[in-house]
């Protein structure tokens, strides 16, 4: 299977698209519970809805997990983060959004999340000429993520790491960074002002607290309970080994790059890290960066029979951890 996906053709799409029904649809059958989310965003009341048709809400969450790993696999591709890439990280990213049967489920976090890979997308393009109004662009989109998962609010770091990646900082970045993160919630507060709209969603946005006291215990035992997960980040780590190790062959505008999405997986580790509790839902972050770590992990023109039980035994693992 895995060297069926390194190529780009039609049928390969089409497989993806069929391996993504197999492994969510069945979830009609077995409908999971739905998670707890302790810090509703403004999209909470729209997902709340949803869930009530659990059959309606599994099928969304399959559109939505579709449209991002088709474009985590355009990123991938466009920006030459390994080759060939084929369906690789469409494949890998699909896998990774659906170990847990919770996230089989919309939730708040499949909006959310994309719209930081929307942002992501534009902060990648600087490598085809920094544009302040483009850095100004990705912000918004990070914007909005934050009035749709709060605790995105630690994505200021990242931007900043990221323009640092192309050039040196200077005060209009800063400002266009900043101004983009906050209009988004300037112009709802705007709208619901003149339209007089209730303000319980925007009241009820708060940050999960995090408490450090307990949080090397929570750390220690994560592993023990979540078998599939450490199975793919496992991987990822390897993955990410390869990446690192063929670094200086590519060209500046790759290593920028490479950079980014290494920057993005480190945000997002220490991100599902501090909110150990909520991991799964805060991994689907960490799938982006993740799936291109594995799925370099797994390209290579010599064929490894090993490789493919290796998949067989990730499909396994999968299946079993949701039915």
């Amino acid at each position: 299977m895995i060297s069926r996906l390194k190529d780009s053709g039609l049928f390969t799409l089409v497989l993806v698209v069929l391996l993504a029904l197999a492994i969510r649809i069945p979830a009609l059958w077995y409908l999971p519970s739905v998670g707890t989310i302790s810090k509703p965003g403004i999209l909470a009341p729209m997902v709340l809805g949803l869930n009530t048709w659990p059959v309606v809400s599994v099928l969304v969450s399959l559109l939505m997990v579709i449209a991002q790993a088709f474009l985590i696999n355009e990123i991938a591709r466009s920006h030459g983060l390994l080759k060939p890439v084929g369906y690789l990280p469409a494949y890998f990213f699909i896998l990774l959004q659906s170990i847990y049967p919770e996230n089989l489920l919309i939730t708040e976090y499949h909006f959310g999340n994309f719209c930081v890979f929307i942002g992501l997308m534009c902060l990648l393009k600087l490598r085809e000429g920094y544009s302040t109004v483009l850095l100004f662009y990705s912000s918004m989109a990070f914007g909005i993520s934050i009035l749709i998962v709060p605790d995105h609010l630690m994505i200021l770091l990242f931007v900043l790491a990221c323009v640092l990646v192309y050039k040196t900082i200077v005060i209009r970045d800063v400002l266009a960074i900043v101004f983009g993160l906050t209009l988004p919630y300037y112009v709802l507060r705007s709208l619901i002002f003149i339209n007089g709209w209730d303000l319980t969603s925007m009241s009820n946005i708060t940050t999960t607290p995090i408490n450090i006291e307990v949080f090397g215990s929570g750390v220690a035992g994560l592993f023990a309970g979540y078998s599939a997960f450490a199975f793919f980040l496992f991987l990822s780590l390897f993955g990410l080994i390869r990446q690192v190790g063929t670094y200086y062959k590519d060209n500046v505008e790759v290593r920028r790059s490479k950079l980014v999405v290494i920057l993005f997986f480190v945000y997002s580790l220490l991100l599902m890290l501090l909110h150990w509790k909520e991991l799964k839902s805060f991994h689907l972050l960490l799938a982006f960066p993740a799936a291109i770590f594995i799925a370099s992990f797994f390209t290579g023109e010599k064929k490894h029979w090993w490789k493919e039980l290796l998949n067989v035994c990730l499909l396994a693992t999968l299946i079993y951890t949701l039915y």
